[in-house]
């Protein structure tokens, strides 16, 4: 080793180690959320318990993400879990002293707590929080009529910004075993948050509250709040491999009643659809919900916000549809969205670097969508499309240890779901393909999840490996870029095509060629290193009617004509 590198060396091992994060020292187990909504003064007031076992050798101090802009009351610590009272909020134990600064609140533990140990923490506080643009935040709206119109989406901002946590925005692997949200309101309004209502009841002084009750793991960005006077919109549905009907709700606008029974007709088949490709819908105790919101859309789990045109009311009825461009598929939230709730809520990335798996794989759901309802020729024509919105620089992982907000990005979208239908292609076996992305899904559903997780599924299904794939398209920076020609060279094929690298190490990619040799058609695959290539294929019989074959369906810019 040159001396150079073994001072540096000498003086990393004399460093002080980086300070563990005091998140990490816990694994929460669930939360119960239990907030008076006042949309007069725009103000939350309440409670929030967190229930946790200890995972470090002795903790002092419990450490909660929370705004600072929100004020803390008080902190109460009990042994045990919520889980173990019956139903109801258990008293709130000892007082403890505690900090709240930087966005960060610490409790301290008297005495500290042994690893393994269960305890729960109650924390009372209140606030005014705020939306900081049309979409991230806590939404104070009013409907046409003057009602209020409430709602929340803070993945890119942290559910802390309105409820204390262990924010998945820092923290995507550690998800909650349940969830537990009442909503206390003024009366005329309803109160809509994740999983099934288990009660309602109305107070002395006529605000009702609202019990929500999910029993899957979740993220905290997909926990959500959403007040207004809905008209709510029940049936159930019956699944395949689920063997009780799933209640399938909605929650509108009373003076868009009729837009969303149009619109949202839609929802059982693109369940249907979801369901037959990545497995049944991922949580039939709770529900499957839209919620009209005040914004675009956001993929709250059980509970997915809508705040889109109604295209398919707007295209029976006339008028102009704003969000046009993204609707010319489908009515783009309703499908997007809904995708979530297997890519994101049911699987999530263990680390924001993968947060492809997300936002990729719904994208690329999308498709599945569109091929289930038009067929495979259609699909590709969505894809073809879908292509143009990808850069031709950058990659899909974002780097670890990253925020949500640091790690998100826009190639995440198309890029990854281009990425996906190109694996697809490389995998050449449907059958495969498919259950691949099934297994993966119920393999990791109501857990983490990184890409090599998805590469060892795949690795297993097909009985190939697949790490140079996933180095060059998910890890590797761009795509490929084939240009060349197929010619007829004496009795056979000439084949000269430069696979153009964007970067030094470039991309391995197929070339499939079909023909008719004689009386018989033939197909051959070609793998194409990058850089020129040059390949004879020998005939019996001069070839005809010679074609390259979905070479569309790798994501690049190509360009091999048959001469």
């Amino acid at each position: 080793m040159p001396i150079l590198q073994l001072l540096a060396a000498a003086l990393l091992a004399l460093a002080p180690p980086a300070p563990q994060d005091p998140r990490t020292a816990y694994d929460v187990q669930g939360y119960w959320i239990d907030l008076r909504v006042d949309p007069t003064r725009q103000r939350i007031e309440g409670s929030v318990s967190v229930e946790v076992r200890v995972l470090a050798p002795a903790l002092e101090e419990l450490v909660l993400d929370l705004a600072d802009a929100l004020e803390v009351r008080a902190v109460a610590a009990r042994e045990g879990l919520l889980e173990d009272a019956a139903g109801e909020l258990a008293p709130a134990g000892r007082p403890t002293s505690f900090h709240h600064a930087e966005s960060l609140l610490a409790c301290r533990l008297q005495p500290p707590a042994p690893a393994g140990a269960a305890l729960t923490l109650t924390i009372a506080y209140a606030g005014q929080p705020r939306a900081v643009n049309a979409f991230d935040g806590f939404h104070w709206e009013r409907t046409a009529d003057g009602s209020p119109w409430i709602g929340t989406s803070c993945q890119g901002l942290g559910a802390h910004t309105w409820w204390p946590c262990k924010a998945s925005f820092f923290h995507p692997e550690d998800k909650p075993e349940r969830l537990r949200v009442d909503l206390t309101v003024p009366p005329g309004l309803f109160a809509v948050s994740n999983g099934r209502l288990a009660g309602r009841r109305t107070g002395d002084d006529g605000w009702e509250t609202f019990r929500w009750r999910h029993d899957y793991p979740l993220e905290t960005y997909a926990v959500t709040l959403n007040v207004a006077p809905y008209v709510v919109i029940e049936r159930e549905l019956e699944l395949a491999g689920i063997a009780e009907p799933v209640l399938m709700a909605w929650y509108v606008l009373p003076e868009d009643e009729a837009k969303a029974r149009l619109q949202f007709a839609e929802l059982p088949g693109v369940i249907e659809a979801f369901g037959a490709a990545f497995g049944s819908w991922p949580f039939p105790h709770s529900k499957i919900g839209l919620v009209q919101t005040p914004f675009w859309g956001m993929e709250h789990s059980t509970a997915v916000a809508y705040g889109s045109s109604f295209p398919a009311w707007i295209a029976q009825n006339g008028g102009k549809d704003r969000y046009a461009a993204r609707n010319r598929w489908f009515d783009y939230i309703l499908v997007h969205e809904t995708a979530h709730e297997w890519w994101g809520n049911a699987v999530s990335a263990a680390d924001w670097g993968d947060f492809w798996l997300h936002e990729g794989f719904a994208t690329y759901a999308e498709g599945v969508f569109v091929e289930w309802r038009d067929g495979r020729a259609a699909a590709d024509r969505f894809f073809a499309e879908l292509e143009r919105s990808v850069p031709r620089r950058g990659a899909l992982f974002r780097g670890s240890g990253r925020t949500s907000g640091q790690a998100y990005s826009a190639i995440l979208y198309g890029k990854g779901g281009l990425v996906l239908n190109t694996l697809r292609h490389y995998v050449e076996d449907d059958q495969a393909w498919w259950q691949a992305l099934r297994q993966f899904n119920l393999r990791f559903r109501y857990g983490n999840a990184t890409s090599e997780d998805f590469r060892g599924v795949l690795e297993e299904v097909t009985g190939r490996e697949w790490g140079r794939f996933f180095a060059e398209w998910v890890h590797g920076d761009g795509f490929p870029r084939l240009a060349g020609v197929v010619r007829r060279a004496g009795p056979g094929l000439l084949v000269e095509v430069d696979n153009d690298p964007p970067a030094p190490e470039g991309f391995l990619v197929p070339l499939d060629l079909a023909w008719i040799e004689g009386e018989r058609e033939l197909a051959r695959r070609l793998w194409l290193e990058p850089g020129a290539s040059r390949l004879e294929i020998a005939c019996s019989a001069p070839p005809r009617d010679v074609r390259v074959v979905h070479l569309e369906r790798v994501l690049g810019k190509h360009d091999v004509r048959v001469e």
